[in-house]
């Protein structure tokens, strides 16, 4: 870590640490989270992509969301460490912030995959698509909120091509930690952690003035040093060093300040010296590389909801993203690379300008409800590569430029039937650049088109089921790549990948099952998934890419949880099969089978909750080329043990104070996720930690 970092450190210290030793201020306010609040598990919490808020226990699809308990809770140290107790959805390339790749349902295992997950920040879509590096870089420390949508129905409304899913990311506002009457609103926080001796420095300011104008600022440093595994092995260059910033405000006009302008600007920033040159997988060969990543992203957006107007409920938001990966002084692991250009001083590079605007209407009669959201979409994303002898043919430049249209509609009758029906249309156009040897400007259109369909019984039963067609268009990178191969070439004539999924499933929402007052959440669902068209490489000489490939991928997913009051439970079993039909292998994207159990209480008038969670990964096997070509490698189940702690005082001289503490690997536990790779180049992942954090809030 150089020495800018460590005085942004020793700087966000020096304001946290006084403040929580009791620096007098005006007024205290209490934290923004109630523990009371949060539910026995996902399925209570109110889903934000239908026409009529709902809960996830209600939706037709799969979908989990992460409120700020369970975000502050976990302690994160990157994005993907958010969804460790999401059913379906898994994060591999180890613990380092530059390698997390997501994996949902069976998608998603290399660079060519990250295009079938869409990740967006405040709706602005995040790309990455980068040889031996990670796919989304942020700070949790950021984010209020996480949506995870899992399979291709969402696609409707996210983007053609979410052929996994989607993970939604939503940043912290002014109005979080703001309470009614107050105008200005502090909150500091300052964390450790022992495995790699880890530190994090937070501070939030939040300013209202008037009834009109909201600002939200935010500086946030981590640093964690190399960890190791449990069995003492230190992971060398997995450590990190990034800084964070967030400036977000909103300007309220129009009758009754329904109408709403906000400006957001968030970067993230990462400098790294001596890092492993891949970031997703132990290649000794690679060597290592100084390498600054550089993540941001700023957006406009006016809201009108028109609560007296049926026929208007707008939303339209204009987005700017970056991300930047700038690697030097690569040093090879093999003397035999020294020469390769892939070594070389080089940067990457992504810019995206989009533009969406939306509208819902909504119609009503005696006993239903309708929403219709129309909408419209466009965005032009230009890739950039180049090192110091030129163009990089395997990471082609050139521009995507996309115009889409889509609708949703969700019918509501009696209260008991739901319908949503979701239509989108995407136009593509790639164009290379000049430095891309026989490229040639290639347009697609993608379609989709689903259906979903839920009926609850009863105020405790309900069954769904949903069908979707979902098409994803080839992306610049397999167009346009020419490999390092002799007789390579573009792949001009790559059609648009289509994935046609089933759903269906049940749920249990109990009251009053054991004792009164209590909830029992139940939520159990099965798909399939047939991928047609797939794109994957093609070895011999010729076009780099095809559609060569067919791959079916089906599971169940199950969900739940209990809650009474001073004790609670959550569960979630995944269990999924991928097959590559061309060949009868299981596809390398398939993640073992999971079930996560969580047991916890509450005390001191719910002021202390605290618990316990195992992570049980059952033993799995993976194709892979070594160590023996045509043979499987198996990798061990595993069992992992946590322990978490918050006190959150509401009462005397610490009210406002919020102290989290956990100890994950209790047990020390050595173990690989098997998406990480095979045996040979997998890392293990991190042994015991013990993570603790302060924060406070202040208000006035």
């Amino acid at each position: 870590m150089d020495k800018t970092k460590r005085r942004y450190g020793r700087l966000l210290t020096a304001i946290a640490v006084p403040a929580f030793m009791g620096v007098s201020l005006p007024a205290q306010a209490q934290t923004s989270a109630d523990p009371t609040a949060a539910p026995g598990s996902f399925l209570g919490r109110v889903i934000l992509g239908f026409g009529r808020a709902r809960t996830a226990i209600d939706t037709p699809q799969a979908v989990s969301t992460l409120e700020q308990d369970d975000i502050d809770r976990e302690q994160a140290a990157t994005p993907g460490d958010l969804l460790r107790t999401v059913p379906g959805a898994t994060v591999q390339g180890g613990d380092r912030m530059t390698g997390q790749r997501y994996n949902i349902r069976g998608v998603g295992g290399d660079a060519s995959d990250q295009n079938r997950i869409i990740i967006s920040v405040d709706g602005v879509e995040k790309y990455g698509e980068l040889y031996q590096v990670g796919q989304f870089f942020g700070e949790p420390e950021l984010y209020r909120r996480v949506e995870v949508l899992r399979g291709p129905a969402s696609s409707a409304l996210y983007g053609s091509g979410a052929l996994g899913g989607v993970v939604a990311f939503e940043t912290k506002d002014a109005a979080d930690f703001l309470q009614m009457g107050e105008t200005t609103a502090l909150r500091v926080k300052a964390g450790a952690n022992s495995n790699g001796g880890g530190t994090l420095g937070s501070v939030i300011l939040a300013q209202r003035f008037g009834e009109r104008v909201e600002v939200l600022a935010a500086l946030t440093h981590r640093n964690e040093g190399d960890y190791k595994s449990g069995d003492g092995t230190r992971v060398t260059g997995s450590g990190m060093a990034g800084t964070s910033g967030l400036l977000k405000g909103t300007y309220r006009f129009g009758d009754g300040n329904e109408q709403s302008l906000s400006l957001s600007l968030s970067r993230w920033r990462s400098d790294e010296d001596g890092a492993n040159y891949s970031s997703v997988a132990d290649i000794p060969d690679f060597g290592t590389v100084d390498r600054r990543a550089q993540d941001d992203t700023a957006t406009l957006v006016w809201t009108n909801p028109a609560s007296g107007n049926p026929w208007l409920d707008s939303r339209v938001q204009l987005s700017y993203s970056r991300t930047l990966i700038d690697q030097e002084n690569a040093v090879p692991g093999n003397p035999f690379l020294a020469n390769n250009p892939l070594f070389e001083d080089a940067f990457y590079q992504y810019r995206t300008l989009a533009l969406r605007a939306e509208n819902r209407f909504t119609f009503s009669g005696e006993g239903w409800e309708n929403y219709l959201t129309l909408g419209v979409t466009a965005s032009r994303q230009t890739r950039a590569a180049q090192r110091e002898s030129g163009a990089i043919a395997f990471h082609p430049e050139g521009t995507d430029r996309r115009y889409g249209v889509f609708l949703q509609n969700e019918f509501i009758w009696d209260d008991r039937l739901t319908a949503v029906l979701g239509l989108r249309a995407d136009r593509i156009t790639l164009t290379p650049s000049d430095d891309v040897v026989g490229g040639a400007q290639r347009s697609h259109t993608a379609q989709v088109a689903s259906l979903a369909l839920h009926y609850r019984f009863n105020q405790d039963w309900a069954v769904f089921g949903s069908l979707a067609h979902t098409e994803r268009a080839p992306s610049i990178d397999e167009v346009f790549d020419v490999g390092t191969g002799a007789g390579k070439t573009a792949s001009l004539e790559l059609r648009p990948e289509r994935a046609r999924t089933v759903d269906l499933g049940f749920s249990y929402a109990g009251r009053d099952v054991v004792v009164d007052g209590d909830s029992l959440d139940l939520k159990l669902t099965v798909f399939s998934n047939r991928v047609r068209d797939k794109i994957d490489r093609f070895s011999g000489p010729g076009p780099t890419y095809a559609n060569i490939a067919r791959a079916h991928i089906r599971g169940l997913e199950l969900e739940g949880g209990y809650d009474a009051g001073n004790l609670f439970g959550k569960f979630a079993y995944s269990r999924i099969l991928g097959t590559d039909q061309i060949t009868g292998l299981q596809l390398t994207s398939t993640p073992a089978d999971e079930l996560v159990l969580e047991l916890g209480g509450r005390a001191f008038e719910q002021t202390l909750e605290y618990g316990w969670r195992g992570t049980f990964a059952r033993k799995s096997k993976r194709w892979n080329a070594s160590p023996a070509p045509g043979a499987y490698e198996h990798l061990p189940g595993y069992g992992v043990n946590d322990l978490y702690a918050t006190w959150r005082p509401d009462q005397g001289a610490l009210a406002g104070v919020e102290v989290q503490l956990a100890v994950n690997n209790v047990f020390n536990k050595q173990y690989r996720n098997i998406l990480d790779g095979g045996l040979a180049n997998n890392e293990p992942r991190r042994g015991r930690d013990l993570r603790m954090s302060v924060g406070r809030n202040f208000s006035w």
